[in-house]
């Protein structure tokens, strides 16, 4: 058995000057197989590693799973190994190491690995379907879906493709597009609870409150505990005119979340609506218990007050909220229309200007000007003001979309 050692130690020198990183010098004679096969496909003499390993061994590489990315990457990814770290420049590789970094935050990292994958091979549909995700995630929607769009070409048409590139329509606004999308969804998946959600969040936009009802109706039964469904479901009872039914959901929420003050400052405003006036005023004196310089509901406890007369009151309150955030739309716009009230003209204008400047889909403040611009006789500013309101008016609401 001497030549088998000294077989051994020739091997052995061979393997000392291998170009393989130190953790993979074993790699090269075949002694760790999955390291092996790992190396092979990294190496630049792979072919080289791979004849080494022997025929048994190389028929093998076929199977080693490269976990391409076809799922929805909002849900952990379960299996995901650390196999990018060896791999060459190729696509899958690029993909899985992009989703890692997308997983750890690093976005433009992912972007890269993903340029880098559609480089490499321009028909590899998960890099599109992933970069058009993360385009969605950092919001440049019409990027996402371009690539969307890309990925849906190549493999024929997908669900969850068409799910995403109908919330990238939705968020261009392109309703129509959106919807058409959603549907192919829904019918293929009837169970798709953020399909349903999304849908009646663009049905909602769009002053379809009914079928809104029924796609959050239809979410809420899958999902009981669905916040975005409840929440909108309140909105599109309140656009319905069913304030009751509205302030149970809201109610429901708030007893759910009861440290989360955007759903109590949205109870207020509805209660206000609603002509509560001490309901709502309980609201705000609450978060304002909380949060003494909360802007939100300092406008809205002077908004109450100037309702009840108390002009002082209000605009004390409104001072307030635009010290804490000047550019507060909401309290300009109160503002300006306490000094509309009193006459006067020039600091209602400089208010409305600012709060159209600071909000410009604000269709309460286009109204407010356009009254304005009557007072001072500019008929033609104060027509355009009302044209820009109606545009407006159709997709007010705070819809919360489903991820």
């Amino acid at each position: 058995m001497r030549w088998v050692r000294v077989t051994c130690l020739m091997i052995a020198a061979l393997l000392a000057g291998c170009d393989a990183p130190p953790v993979f010098r074993g790699a090269c004679g075949g002694e760790d197989l999955k390291s092996a096969l790992l190396y092979a496909d990294c190496s630049r003499d792979g072919q080289g590693v791979m004849l080494r390993a022997g025929p048994a061994k190389v028929s093998l590489l076929a199977r080693v799973k490269r976990y391409s990315v076809t799922g929805d990457f909002d849900d952990p990814l379960h299996g995901l190994r650390p196999d990018y770290l060896f791999y060459p420049v190729s696509a899958p590789a690029l993909v899985n190491r992009a989703v890692a970094r997308l997983l750890a935050g690093y976005y433009p990292g992912a972007i890269e690995d993903l340029d880098a994958a559609l480089n490499f091979n321009p028909v590899a549909t998960d890099a599109y379907y992933a970069r058009g995700r993360i385009y969605l995630l950092i919001g440049r929607p019409r990027q996402a879906l371009a690539d969307l769009n890309e990925a849906w070409r190549l493999t024929g048409g997908r669900t969850d493709i068409a799910y995403h590139r109908a919330n990238a329509n939705r968020q261009i606004g392109r309703w129509r597009a959106a919807l058409l999308d959603y549907d192919f969804v829904l019918k293929r998946q009837p169970l798709h609870t953020g399909a349903a959600i999304n849908r009646g969040a663009v049905r909602q936009i769009a002053g379809f409150a009914r079928g809104a009802l029924a796609d959050y109706n239809r979410a809420l039964k899958q999902q009981p505990d669905s916040r975005e469904a409840r929440y909108n479901r309140a909105l599109a009872h309140a656009q319905r005119g069913d304030h009751d039914a509205a302030l149970a959901d809201l109610d429901e929420l708030v007893r759910r979340y009861p440290l989360d003050l955007d759903l109590i400052r949205s109870r207020a405003r509805l209660h206000a609506s609603a002509g509560d006036a001490a309901a709502a005023q309980r609201d705000y004196e609450h978060i304002l218990a909380v949060f003494p310089d909360d802007a939100n509901a300092l406008t809205g406890r002077g908004r109450l007050r100037a309702a009840a007369g108390e002009i002082l009151a209000a605009g004390i309150d409104f001072n307030h909220a635009l010290r804490v955030q000047p550019a507060h739309a909401d309290a300009l716009l109160a503002r300006g229309q306490i000094y509309l009230a009193e006459g006067r003209l020039a600091d209602a204008l400089a208010n409305l200007d600012a709060a159209i400047l600071n909000s410009p889909d604000r269709a309460g403040a286009y109204q407010a000007r356009a009254a304005l611009y009557r007072r001072m006789g500019q008929e033609a500013e104060a027509q355009a003001d009302d044209q820009s309101a109606a545009r407006l008016l159709a997709g007010n609401g705070e819809i919360h979309p489903s991820p």
